[in-house]
Parts: C-alpha cells; structure tokens; sequence
C-alpha cells in the first residue's frame, strides 16, 4: 500500500468525499484525487492536517508503519485546571467501562 491508496482508504473510512477533503485543507479535489491516485505527495503541512482529519500519524499516511493508531492527542491549551481534571477523569472512568 502506498501513501494515495492510504489516503483514499481512510477518507472512505469517514465517509467523506473528495470535496469534503478538499474544503477540510482548502485545496481543490483535483488535488485531492491527485494525492489519492500517486501523481502528487500532500506537503508537509498538509500531510499534518490530513493526519489529524483521520486521527492518524503522518508516519502512518506516509507508510512508514503499518499499525492504524486509535489514539487520540487531545489539545488541553486553554483549558483551566479543573478542565483538565474533568478530561482525565473522565479518561479514566471510559477505560474502566
């Protein structure tokens, strides 16, 4: 699998569309279909808002491993402390669930 068929395999994972893709980095679908069928590679910066648009790792869209990451990297800037409490908390209770 190369980097294209990733691509195209995740944004139908979502259920989105080329457009959806495309409005999402504010590029055109030709681009997007040119990144899913191999003739362009996403740049750097885009490759890191695809990655977080599939919750995924730009190591993973780039094929430099194979395991799809589940995880999630949550932004806690901005947040109060309490905030942050409530987010681990809740973490935690979800992992026992």
């Amino acid at each position: 699998m190369n980097t294209g068929e990733r691509l195209r395999q995740l944004r139908e994972q979502y259920r989105l569309s080329q457009n959806d893709v495309a409005k999402v980095l504010q590029v055109t679908t030709s681009l997007i279909s040119s990144y899913e069928h191999g003739e362009r590679t996403p740049s750097p910066s885009k490759l890191v808002q695809l990655a977080d648009l599939y919750h995924t790792t730009t190591d993973y869209l780039l094929c430099r491993n194979n395991s799809y990451d589940d995880t999630i990297f949550l932004s806690l800037n901005g947040l109060s402390s309490r905030q942050i409490v409530l987010i681990r908390e809740l973490v935690e209770t979800m992992r026992i669930l």
